[in-house]
C-alpha cells in the first residue's frame, strides 16, 4: 500500500471513531438516558447526588438511597480486575468516562460499596437508574453540539484529504477528539461492554496526546504547513508532551482497578490549560513574522483559540474532576455544559477559515457582528420569555381562549415582529461601532454619481481607480478598459508602478476573464495567474469587477487589491465596488454617446461648410 493510500485509509479510520463518538447522541433526542443523579470524582468521593433532578424535578436514585456529599465508594472493592465481575459494571458505570454526570441507560442497576465514615459505617447501595429529564433548551442544545461536533470533526477529515501535511494533520487529530460532540450515549452503550470499554480507555489516552500534540504542530507551521527553522527545536519535543499528556490520561483511568486518580486527573487539565496557553504564546510571537496577508489569517486563528480553547478545558474539568464541585459546590448542568462545548465550534470554524482560504478579511468583523447579535438576542430573550408567561396566563379556562390561538396566530406575529426589531438594532448598533464602513460607503456613493455627470472616458478610469483606494485603504487599483476591441491598462493606476501586465487576453488571463463570463465581481487568489507581470504580493490583484453598459456589452474590467492591512475585500465592500461598476458603466455608456454627438455635430458642419447650404431646420 502506497503511503498516499495509507495516509487515507487513516484519516477514514479516524473519522470514524470521530463520528462513532458523537453521533449516537441523536438518540438521546428521542429517548432520553437514565441517570443515577450521582456525580463522584476520581477518587470515588461523591461531589452530588441531584445532577438533572434539582430544581424540583423529584429526587435523583442517589439522593433516595440516602447517599450524601462527601460519602466515598471503596475503590479497593470495586475494581475492574475481572472485567465480568458485577463490581467492574458498576465502577465503570460511575468512573467509565461518560463524565461527572454518569448518564446510563434507563433501568441500569448497580451496588455501589462505600467505605464507613465518620458517623456512617460502610454499606452496600443498589441504585436503579431513571430517565433523566431533559428540557426543550437542553434539546436544542444537544442538537446544536452533535450538528457542530459531527461537522467539525468532516472539516477536519476534508482539510487533511485536499491538503495533507503536519499542519492539517495536526487540526485533524485535534478535533478529531475535542469536539463539541456530546459522549453521554455512547459511553452508556460501552457500559455494558466492559473489556471494549477499556480498550476505548487506553484509545482515549493516545487520541488525547495525539490531540494537544497536534494542536502544537498546527500553531508552528500554520500557515503554509512548512517547518519553521525557529521553532524546529521545540517542534521536536511535541511528541514528548503528546505522551506526557496521553501517559497522565491513561493513569487517571486507574481509578477503574481501585487507584484514586483525582490528583492525575487535576494534573492532567492542568498541563492541558499550559499547552492552551502555549500554543496561543506561539501563535502571537510567529505573528510577527509573517506576511501581512498571512497575519491577518493568524489573528482568525488567534481569535479561534483564546474563545474555543478556555471553554472547552472549562467544561471538561467541569465534568471530569470535582474540582469545581468542591471549591465551589458547583454541580454541571447538561446544558450549560453543552453551551460551553459549542463554543469549541468557533475555533473549528476560525481555523478552516483561516487554512482554507489564502487571503481572509479582518477578523474584527465576525467577532463583532458575532457580539452584537448574541447581545441582542440575549436582551431580546427576556422580553419573550415574559410575554410566554403573560399569554400563557390569558390562556386560563376562563377567558375561554382557542388552543389553537398562541401555536398558530399570537407565536408566528410575535416571532416576526421580534424578528424585525433584532434585524433594526442589529443594523442600529452596527451603524454605531462601524462609522468607518458607513463612511466608505457615502464616499462610494458619492463617487458614483459622480462618475454618472462625467463626460470623459480618462476622467471615469481615474475615479475608478482612486477612490475605491481612498475610502477603502486598498493597496492597488487599476482599470482595463476595451480600446480596439482589446482590453488595455489605463492610467492612472495605483500600486502598479513596475507592473508590466499592458492587456488582458482571454487566453492568458481566465481568472480575470471569468468575471465578463459570470457578469459579477471575482475573487482572485494570490499568484493565480500572470504573477510575473503582476505587482508585487501585497498589491495584487484580488477582485476583478466587470463592467458593463446599458444594451448589456462588456467596457471595461478593474482589478483592486487587498486592504493595507492585508486583509481581504470584504462582502460589504463587494457589493459597494459592483455597485460603483453598475455607475461606471452607465457613465462609459455616456462619455461614448457624447464624444459620437460631438463628432457628429462636427461631421455634420463640414458636410454642411462644403456643399455650401444651411444646416436642417432643427439646428437652426
Amino acid at each position: 500500500m502506497s503511503h498516499s493510500a495509507l495516509s487515507r485509509f487513516a484519516v477514514i479510520l479516524v473519522t470514524a471513531w470521530g463520528l462513532t463518538m458523537v453521533v449516537p447522541s441523536f438518540y438521546r433526542l428521542i429517548w432520553p438516558l437514565g441517570s443515577l443523579g450521582l456525580a463522584v470524582d476520581n477518587n470515588g468521593v461523591v461531589v452530588d447526588t441531584a445532577g438533572p433532578f434539582e430544581n424540583g424535578l423529584g429526587r435523583s436514585p442517589a439522593a433516595t438511597m440516602g447517599l450524601a456529599i462527601g460519602d466515598r465508594l471503596d475503590l479497593r472493592q470495586m475494581t475492574c480486575r475481572k472485567p465480568r465481575s458485577p463490581a467492574c459494571a458498576a465502577v465503570i458505570t460511575i468512573l467509565g468516562g461518560s463524565g461527572g454526570l454518569q448518564d446510563t441507560f434507563v433501568g441500569r442497576e448497580v451496588d455501589l460499596v462505600l467505605r464507613p465514615t465518620a458517623g456512617k459505617p460502610g454499606r452496600i447501595v443498589h441504585l436503579r437508574a431513571k430517565p433523566a429529564p431533559l428540557d426543550l433548551p437542553g434539546r436544542l442544545v444537544l442538537l446544536a453540539d452533535t450538528v457542530v461536533g459531527i461537522l467539525t470533526v468532516l472539516a477536519a477529515a476534508w482539510l487533511v484529504w485536499v491538503q495533507p501535511g503536519w499542519m492539517t494533520w495536526g487540526f485533524f487529530f485535534y478535533f478529531s477528539w475535542f469536539n463539541p460532540g456530546q459522549t453521554y450515549t455512547y459511553y452508556a452503550i460501552l457500559q455494558s461492554l466492559p473489556l471494549l470499554l477499556l480498550v476505548n480507555q487506553c484509545l482515549v489516552a493516545l487520541a488525547t496526546g495525539a490531540a494537544f500534540a497536534g494542536l502544537l504542530i498546527f500553531a508552528m507551521r500554520f500557515p503554509d504547513s512548512k517547518p519553521d527553522p525557529s521553532w524546529y527545536r521545540w517542534e521536536r519535543v511535541t511528541p514528548w508532551v503528546g505522551a506526557f499528556i496521553g501517559a497522565l490520561t491513561l493513569l487517571a483511568s486507574a481509578n477503574l482497578f481501585g487507584v484514586p486518580t483525582e490528583r492525575i486527573a487535576t494534573a492532567a487539565y492542568v498541563c492541558g490549560f499550559v499547552i492552551d496557553a502555549a500554543v496561543l504564546a506561539v501563535l502571537l510571537i510567529r505573528r510577527r513574522t509573517l506576511h501581512p496577508r498571512n497575519e491577518q489569517r493568524m489573528r482568525w486563528v488567534i481569535a479561534g483559540c483564546a474563545i474555543g480553547l478556555p471553554s472547552y478545558i472549562f467544561a471538561e474539568i467541569w465534568e471530569e474532576t470535582g474540582l469545581l464541585e468542591n471549591a465551589w459546590g458547583l454541580a454541571p448542568s447538561q446544558t450549560v455544559l453543552g453551551l460551553l462545548y459549542l463554543i469549541q465550534g468557533v475555533l473549528a470554524y476560525f481555523v478552516w477559515m483561516a487554512v482554507r482560504r489564502q487571503r481572509v478579511i479582518s477578523v474584527a468583523i465576525p467577532l463583532r457582528h458575532g457580539t452584537v447579535t448574541a447581545a441582542l438576542a440575549l436582551a431580546l430573550a427576556v422580553p419573550v420569555m415574559f410575554l410566554h408567561e403573560r399569554i400563557a396566563a390569558a390562556m386560563h379556562p376562563t377567558l375561554h381562549l382557542p388552543h389553537w390561538l398562541w401555536p398558530l396566530v399570537l407565536a408566528p406575529v410575535t416571532l416576526l415582529a421580534l424578528q424585525r426589531v433584532h434585524e433594526a438594532a442589529v443594523e442600529l448598533v452596527d451603524h454605531a461601532f462601524n462609522r468607518a464602513y458607513h463612511r466608505s460607503r457615502h464616499g462610494l456613493e458619492r463617487a458614483g454619481r459622480t462618475v454618472l455627470e462625467t463626460e470623459g472616458t480618462t476622467a471615469i478610469d481615474r475615479s475608478l481607480a482612486e477612490e475605491p483606494v481612498h475610502w477603502l485603504q486598498l493597496t492597488s487599483a487599476a482599470v482595463f478598459r476595451y480600446v480596439d476591441g482589446a482590453l488595455h491598462r489605463t492610467e492612472p493606476t495605483i500600486g502598479w508602478a513596475h507592473a508590466t501586465l499592458q492587456q488582458l487576453r482571454p487566453d492568458l488571463d481566465g481568472p480575470v476573464m471569468e468575471c465578463l463570463t459570470r457578469r459579477k465581481p471575482v475573487r482572485l487568489l494570490p499568484q493565480q495567474w500572470r504573477g510575473d507581470f503582476l505587482p508585487d504580493e501585497d498589491q495584487a490583484p484580488c477582485l476583478a469587477v466587470p463592467i458593463f453598459g446599458w444594451a448589456g456589452q462588456a467596457t471595461a474590467i478593474a482589478l483592486f487589491g487587498p486592504h493595507v492591512s492585508g486583509s481581504d475585500i470584504t462582502h460589504d465592500e463587494y457589493e459597494m465596488l459592483q455597485a460603483l461598476a453598475v455607475h461606471a458603466g452607465r457613465g462609459y455608456d455616456r462619455a461614448e454617446m457624447e464624444t459620437l454627438r460631438r463628432e457628429l455635430r462636427d461631421l455634420r458642419t463640414r458636410l454642411h461648410d462644403g456643399l455650401k447650404v444651411p444646416p436642417p431646420l432643427t439646428e437652426r
